[in-house]
């Protein structure tokens, strides 16, 4: 599962694969919006803020295709709403996918002796309150 995460170098090619997968399935972009990182213990998160317009058709073929990406990619808070009042113009999908980044070792190492420092924290003043 690990190889599934890509590193830091491979996260552009990824973002590409994503977008072409949309625009292969007749998508129309209104909105392509990686964000900032958020770290987890051995991996990091990579939400991307996502809007196009298309028909139902065309949003299963994305869904679909971005399930088939060697990396993985969720999708999340979809929210597909007809666009405009007038039957005929179309729906627009607004989601967050995110894709997940292998952490290198020097990446990891600051945040879990952070974590470690905490814990040990804990457990003194529970075996000190014992005494």
């Amino acid at each position: 599962m690990l190889r599934q995460l890509p590193n830091k170098t491979e996260v552009a090619d990824l973002l590409v694969d994503v977008s072409q997968t949309g625009l292969a399935s007749g998508l129309e972009f209104e909105l392509f919006n990686p964000e900032s990182e958020v770290p987890r213990e051995f991996y990091a998160e990579l939400p991307i803020k996502i809007r196009v317009v298309g028909d139902y058709h065309e949003f299963g073929d994305f869904v679909s295709g971005v399930a088939t990406l060697p990396r993985i990619v969720t999708l999340h808070n979809v929210n597909i709403k007809r666009r405009g009042s007038k039957e005929g113009g179309g729906l627009v999908m607004n989601l967050t996918a995110k894709t997940y980044r292998y952490l290198e070792d020097s990446e990891r190492s600051g945040g879990s002796s952070k974590k470690k420092k905490g814990k040990k924290g804990k457990k003194g003043k529970k075996s000190g309150g014992k005494a």
